[in-house]
């Protein structure tokens, strides 16, 4: 039983980026010191966006017990791994520089953009709640400077 797993499945680490430009994704592998293998099929659930860096720990899934006839099914880096996450959490993050999109397990909703923008490409962004910027809420604050005609006023009040 054990020879039979081994045939069906394997472990090994990414050699290469991912060529990320066709149908589906392929990367080389390695999965010992003597079996190199290249182009093997990345498979990830549909709506999913990802690349792993080069280094990344692969699972092989081999059909008909043939290595030539083989998809990643999973993959990891034990480095740039997302840790901290409660049990019932789900997100998205790129932990290679620090970006994370997290379902809470309370019901929030986290994004921490690790360059400091989150960007909106077309469409209306609407609240059913309070927007708050610098400690500012943008439904109730006051201006000062207010005056009669065409005049501005000054900057928002806390």
């Amino acid at each position: 039983m054990r020879h039979l797993l081994s045939r069906l499945f394997g472990i090994g680490r990414t050699t290469t980026a991912p060529n990320d430009s066709g149908p589906v994704q392929t990367v080389q592998i390695s999965l010992n010191e003597y079996e190199t293998l290249d182009g093997k099929p990345v498979i990830i659930a549909y709506g999913l966006i990802s690349c792993p860096p080069v280094g990344s720990d692969v699972m092989l899934t081999c059909t008909g017990g043939k290595r030539t006839d083989s998809v990643i099914t999973g993959h990891n880096h034990q480095k740039y791994r997302h840790t901290g996450a409660q049990p019932g959490e789900a997100g998205i993050a790129n932990p290679v520089v620090g970006t994370v999109i997290l379902a809470k397990a309370n019901g929030d909703v986290y994004i921490k953009p690790a360059s400091g923008k989150v960007i909106v490409d077309g469409g209306t962004v609407t609240a059913k709640d309070f927007i708050t910027a610098g400690g500012v809420k943008l439904s109730d604050h006051t201006h000062s400077g207010v005056q009669q005609g065409s005049s501005s006023t000054q900057g928002p009040q806390g």
